[in-house]
């Protein structure tokens, strides 16, 4: 799993990416390490807790449901006011339109939870899919609390 926190940034902004193989022994890296990354820069349980179960979710869905050949691309961007990821696969895709308006599949169902879920944890949602071309879901949340200046050491916010 590569990662790279170097790229040129405004200072008050935090990026980090990882490339990660499509099998699922990864997905918990990848949470881990964005759970690090977001909380040495103040992210909010809160917060945190609803943007890692959307992550898991797209992340999960890529994996398992993309049939990607090459690596899955998370990058994961901290500002003053959200923190917003963007999973990219080169995978099968699907067709958008057909979950213009996910709801949650009957209680019996054995799927369909995944999107559903990624739209109630955040507040930032979008899904680009183009066939054989692969997928890419944009989602994020805005801080419950005011705007906080980003930490670059491991103070986490107080609750208000």
């Amino acid at each position: 799993m590569g990662r790279n926190h170097d790229k040129e940034m405004a200072p008050s902004e935090a990026v980090l990416d990882f490339r990660v193989p499509p099998v699922p022994h990864v997905a918990r890296a990848v949470r881990d390490g964005v759970a690090e990354f977001a909380q040495a820069r103040g992210v909010g349980r809160e917060d945190l807790g609803h943007f890692l179960s959307a992550l898991g979710e797209a992340l999960a869905n890529a994996i398992e449901h993309s049939r990607a050949t090459e690596p899955i691309a998370v990058q994961v961007r901290i500002d003053r006011e959200s923190i917003v990821a963007t999973i990219a696969d080169n995978g099968v895709g699907f067709p958008v339109e057909r979950f213009a308006e996910p709801c949650l599949p009957d209680p019996g169902a054995e799927r369909g939870r995944g999107l559903p879920i990624m739209r109630r944890c955040c507040d930032i949602f979008s899904i680009q899919s183009e066939r054989d071309k692969g997928t890419s879901i944009v989602l994020g949340r805005y801080f419950q609390a005011a705007a906080q200046p980003l930490s670059m050491t491991s103070k986490r916010r107080q609750p208000a």
